[in-house]
């Protein structure tokens, strides 16, 4: 079943559209040609890695572990699916070159993956060539509604993010996911999205895959401030 909830305040936001159900999903997934196994499984190599760091390791050690195995692994598998890899504006992404369906990984707050309550946010500010907002409604000096259109790595592009929610509450892990086509921002971070398909990822078996003894050290993406 799909989940349509009209979250609108005025006449400019879309109907959001919420795939919640495991037919609902697996249907969405496959007109994206995304296969939910390899997401699932991405995330899982993540949170794994994740669970490696020491308290030796850097404050931060943990969860760019999540987000760098996860991007690997998604990127490793549509790559191998026929999707090309870019690294435009210094955000790792991967496309199909026939579409420009595009996925990038993005840790989101505490509501990703929840069906009640408001929308999930990215956790963290992003730049705007982060940003692909279709429809994007301003304020602007006069104090009237405008357009603004805004696109990740190339013009019109369909930009999912696979957003990410790891915590540990009481010893209790939880990890919730969706992969989601965002639609407008607040302050830097994406509030608003258009589609939403809600994923089920079960708690990885500990397995890791660490192969950082050849790297020469992360890449640091830097935040890049939006220009309104």
């Amino acid at each position: 079943m799909v989940e349509s909830i009209d979250g609108s305040s005025g006449p400019f936001k879309p109907e959001k559209v919420v795939y919640s159900t495991p037919v609902a999903v697996r249907e969405k997934l496959s007109m994206l040609g995304v296969p939910e196994e390899l997401l699932i499984e991405s995330l899982q190599r993540g949170v794994a890695e994740k669970q490696t760091a020491e308290i030796f390791d850097p404050l931060t050690a943990g969860g760019y572990d999540l987000y760098r195995y996860t991007t690997r692994y998604v990127r490793k598998g549509m790559f191998e699916c026929g999707w090309e890899m870019s690294d435009d504006n210094n955000i790792a992404l991967v496309r199909n070159r026939t579409d420009g369906t595009t996925i990038i990984v993005c840790s989101g707050d505490s509501q990703t993956g929840q069906l009640i309550g408001d929308d999930p946010k990215t956790k963290r500010q992003k730049g705007e060539v982060f940003l692909e907002i279709s429809e994007f409604v301003s304020i602007n000096l006069f104090g009237e509604r405008e357009f603004r259109t805004r696109s990740v790595a190339q013009p019109d592009s369909n930009v999912w993010l696979l957003l990410h929610y790891h915590a540990i509450d009481n010893d209790r892990h939880i990890l919730r996911a969706e992969l989601s086509r965002p639609f407008e921002e607040k302050g830097g971070s994406i509030t608003g999205w258009s589609e939403r398909i809600i994923l089920y990822v079960p708690l990885p078996d500990g397995r890791t895959d660490d192969e950082s003894a050849n790297d020469e050290g992360p890449a640091i993406t830097p935040e890049v401030t939006i220009r309104i």
